[in-house]
């Protein structure tokens, strides 16, 4: 059925389309959790996976771009600069466990610091990588 705009409803869709195709970035849920014993790290990792489903997109979200090569994934990307993507990411939820064991000799301290999994908007161009925090 014809609208009275003439073809707006098709010409509408048709660039919606087209720009989601060309400018949509790929979801990926990050996450990341430090375990420390005594003050000493004893484990430390950073996960990351794509998304199964597109994330609610946040429009003017939050973003941080880094450099990349052109074959780099993610995951090496985010290794490299895990300090500042950390630094990014703290803005939102970051969760603490302690747990003190006191004896008669010693006292045990064990810290868990953990980044809840988190979905983000990424997007890869040639020499760079854009990441958007996503609601």
């Amino acid at each position: 059925m014809r609208s009275r705009n003439g073809n707006f409803s098709f010409l509408f869709t048709s660039l919606t389309l087209i720009t989601t195709l060309c400018i949509g970035a790929d979801n990926y849920y990050i996450g990341y959790r430090v375990t420390a014993k005594n003050t000493q790290a004893i484990n430390e990792t950073l996960w990351v996976s794509k998304a199964m489903q597109p994330c609610m997109s946040h429009q003017n979200g939050p973003l941080i771009v880094f450099k990349r090569t052109l074959n780099e994934t993610l995951d090496s990307v985010l290794k490299r600069e895990q300090t500042p993507f950390l630094e990014f990411a703290s803005t939102g939820e970051f969760r603490v466990k302690s747990n003190d064991t006191f004896g008669s000799s010693h006292i045990q301290t064990l810290n868990s610091l953990t980044l809840p999994s988190r979905c983000y908007a990424v997007e890869f161009n040639d020499e760079s990588v854009t990441i958007t925090a996503t609601k």
